[in-house]
């Protein structure tokens, strides 16, 4: 198999195989993957190598839910973000199996279709009708969208290790710039400066709200029930704590795990990362399949997320142009509703 032909296939549609009929040619195809990944340039092909790093060498639904979960953790931290994420807009406080595979079915269709698009386009404009329904600060929209950019950087480097290259953590941050400023959202133009402004954020707006030891909670019970249950749980919440620093522990009312915990974790992400160079986890797009088991095959962005944004569509997004910061968006639509 050809290097340029493993990005094929990418709209995952039809069933999935349960096992490859010549393992021999299964491996060389996931070899390939990781050559195919070894020839690209950050800087020109940062969405292929992102859609490579999430979709087949590190496509482990375990690997990332664990890392949605402590994302969720940190926009649980916020004192803004986590009324919005108890409420859910209309009451709904705890559906967590549904808010994961929502949130990286909507990941994996830009993930799939990157930014260009008309498809993307769509799935991004209809993303921001639906945050517009609550009142959400802009740097609130810039700092979820740096989780996305620097967590599966951040939580290895408080792991004592590294799973990312610096050329994967560059493409991760080209990538999700783009998406960000084809939703409006204005971010720093350079990798370093966009994570020192994250890192200051949290300084400055993280606080224990009412709400969010009990979210943190729902988020690593639903993380345990899939991936650690019943006597196991222990060990699932071990792993989440100890991918999360002591201040974000402290502020969403999670205990500290012990120096050896870290210890141990940390070796296991060390050698789960030098397994997946090795043999990558898949040879074909994983980007979908694993978080559609209420929508099926027919996957349709359009169609995803809570049961009251579901006539919710691209059109309906009132504010926000292309390339326009969502704030400086709602003071024009001030401007032309007092002209009017």
């Amino acid at each position: 198999m050809s290097n340029a032909k493993i990005v094929d296939a990418d709209l995952e549609t039809g069933p999935r195989p349960r096992w490859w009929p010549n393992p021999f040619k299964e491996l060389k195809a996931r070899r390939a993957v990781s050559r195919r990944l070894a020839a690209l340039n950050p800087e020109t092909d940062y969405h292929e190598v992102s859609r490579l790093v999430v979709g087949r060498v590190f496509a482990d639904a375990f690997f990332n839910d664990a890392l949605f979960t402590v994302a969720y953790w940190r926009q649980i931290a916020v004192r803004t973000i986590a009324p919005v994420l108890h409420q859910n807009g209309r009451g709904k406080t705890y559906q967590t199996t549904k808010r994961v595979d929502d949130s990286l079915l909507f990941f994996g269709f830009l993930y799939r279709d990157g930014w260009r698009t008309p498809s993307a386009g769509a799935t991004i404009d209809r993303l921001a009708a639906i945050h517009e329904s609550f009142r959400i600060p802009p740097d609130d929209f810039r700092y979820t969208l740096s989780g996305l950019c620097f967590e599966a950087v951040r939580i290895p480097e408080i792991l004592g290790c590294q799973v990312l290259s610096d050329s994967e953590a560059r493409a991760l941050f080209l990538f999700w710039r783009e998406v960000g400023r084809r939703w409006g959202i204005e971010v720093p133009e350079e990798q370093a400066a966009f994570r020192a402004w994250m890192e200051h954020y949290e300084h400055t707006v993280y606080e224990r709200t009412p709400e969010g030891p009990g979210l943190a909670v729902a988020m690593g019970d639903n993380f345990c029930k899939r991936f650690f249950p019943g006597p196991f749980k222990w060990l699932g919440y071990t792993l989440l704590r100890c991918s999360a620093d002591d201040h974000l522990l402290d502020i969403v009312g999670q205990p500290h795990p012990s120096k050896a915990a870290r210890k141990v974790v940390g070796l296991f992400v060390r050698a789960y990362a030098a397994f997946r160079r090795w043999i990558p986890a898949s040879s074909g797009p994983q980007l979908l399949r694993q978080w559609n088991r209420e929508y099926g095959e027919a996957l349709d962005p359009l169609v995803i997320g809570p049961d009251w944004a579901r006539k919710i569509t691209p059109q309906d997004r009132r504010h926000a142009k292309v390339g326009q910061c969502p704030l400086a968006a709602a003071k024009e639509a001030l401007r032309e509703s007092v002209t009017k």
